[in-house]
Parts: C-alpha cells; structure tokens; sequence
C-alpha cells in the first residue's frame, strides 16, 4: 500500500510561515493595543485638564463673586449709613451747637457712625477672622456657630475629641472657609434643622466631619454636579481642598442623618 511522504523542506516551511504569522498577529495585537492605551491616555489628560480649566475658572468667578459681594455690602450697608451721618451733620451749624435739634442730630450721628465701625469690622471679620489668628480653628469654628444659633431655625453645635494642634494661619483660615461653604450648601439646598461638627486629629491627619439631618447628597451625585454650571459652591471648596491636598466625601443616609467627610493632611510630606 502506497503511503505519501510529506517532506521535511516541506514541513519546515509551513512552521516558518505560521511562526511568522503568529508573530505578525502578536505584533498586531501590540500595536492596536498601544494605540488604545494611548488614545485613552490622550483623552484622560483632555478631560483632567479641562477639570483643571473649569476649577481655574471657578476660582476666578469665585474672586470676582467675592469682590461684588463686598462692594455690594460696602456700597449698601457702610454708604447708606455714612449718607445718613452727612444728613444729620448738615443739621449742625456753628450757631446752633447748644439747640436741642443739632444736639439731638448730633447723638443720632454718632450712633450711625458706631454702627458704621461695627458693619466695617463684620465685614472685615468675614474676609479675615480675627478669632482664627488669635485662637486657633476650633474657636473660629465655635464662635461660627454660636453666630448660627442665634437664629431659632438652625441648632449647630461642635466637639473636638482633643485639643487641636495648631496649623499654620492660612492653613486654618482655608480649612474654615471650606467648613463655611459646606455648612452654607447645607443650609440651602438641604433643607436642614440641625448641623453637628466633629473634629478628630490623628498623627498627621485632620478629620472633619460634618453630620446633618435634610435632604443628603450621596457622592456620586456630589461628582455628576461638581463640574456643572451651578457647581460653583463645589468647585470653590475643591480647588481649596486641593492646595491643601485634601479630600471630601458624601455620603447620603435613608435615616435623614447625613455625613460630609472632610480629610486634611496637617503635615507636608516630602518627596
């Protein structure tokens, strides 16, 4: 019986040409797979750096924001009362010093002017606390809320579970600006009746966390309106978490008690 015989050149050659084969398929695989690697890269550094752009727009908004607010406060609220202080000054002339009226008109002014005096240093006092520099970020925050409880509508209140290490100024003055747009969104948008600040310090971390009763925002939902038109709050408190290197959670709980984390690293660390 006859049998065929398959060469060996034969053979050898149909093993080159499939070698060959799956090499230029592993070659192939390599290439498609790094022109996806780095087409995702590609689009991952457009999408942070239009983060970064939007966050550098945020800021800017939020000087300008800031910048309004105080002209707006300077203009109505300290002009009113100095126009009203040049109104009760024109009463008083020379020759009627000892007239009941220009006494009167007199008294009236100085009042005005001591309000004045007191509006300039709230104004101040809420670019600048004062409180902070003297008394470190738990008397700032502390004094924030008794402010906040002398309205009947809203019950904060604070604990530290021990005594705060100091930080250094802007540190401090920048974590209690975050404390304050956090307690202001609360206050707006979550419907809330009672606001609870807990601050724990560990070796080189700052926990604060915030706890409120209302209508919560879970995480998600806080990164799906961080980089919306309305986000402005959002943004303004990431870019400072960012200088600090910080971080903030969400979360959202079906009993109504609802949870802000926010993380600072008290300490630099070095490369």
């Amino acid at each position: 019986m006859y049998s065929p015989q398959i060469s060996i050149p034969s053979t050898i050659i149909f093993g080159t040409v499939v070698i060959v084969l799956l090499l230029l398929t592993i070659v192939l695989f390599v290439f498609t797979h790094q022109r996806k690697v780095i087409k995702y890269q590609l689009k991952l550094k457009k999408i942070t750096k239009e983060q970064q752009n939007k966050l550098t727009l945020a800021a800017i908004a939020s000087e300008e924001a800031e910048r309004k607010r105080i002209s707006a406060e300077l203009h109505d609220e300290v002009g009113a009362l100095l126009s009203a202080v040049k109104l009760y000054l024109h009463q008083i002339h020379p020759d009627n010093l000892n007239n009941e009226s220009a006494v009167k008109a007199l008294s009236q002014a100085k009042e005005l002017l001591d309000e004045t005096v007191k509006t300039v240093r709230n104004i101040s006092s809420n670019l600048q606390p004062i409180i902070i520099e003297d008394f470190g970020l738990e008397s700032t925050i502390q004094h924030f809320c008794n402010k906040i409880n002398q309205s009947s509508l809203l019950s904060t209140s604070l604990t530290v579970q021990e005594a705060l290490v100091r930080l250094p100024p802007e540190k401090e003055l920048a974590v209690f600006r975050i404390i304050q747009e956090l307690t202001n969104n609360i206050i707006k948008h979550a419907r809330s009746s009672c606001i609870h600040f807990s601050m724990v310090q560990k070796v080189d971390i700052l926990d604060i966390y915030i706890e409120y009763n209302g209508n919560g925002m879970s995480h998600e939902e806080y990164e799906q309106k961080l980089y919306q038109v309305q986000g402005l709050g959002l943004k303004n408190i990431l870019d400072r978490l960012n200088i600090l290197k910080g971080t903030v959670h969400y979360e959202k709980s079906d009993n109504l008690t609802n949870t802000i984390t926010v993380r600072i690293p008290v300490t630099d660390k070095k490369p």
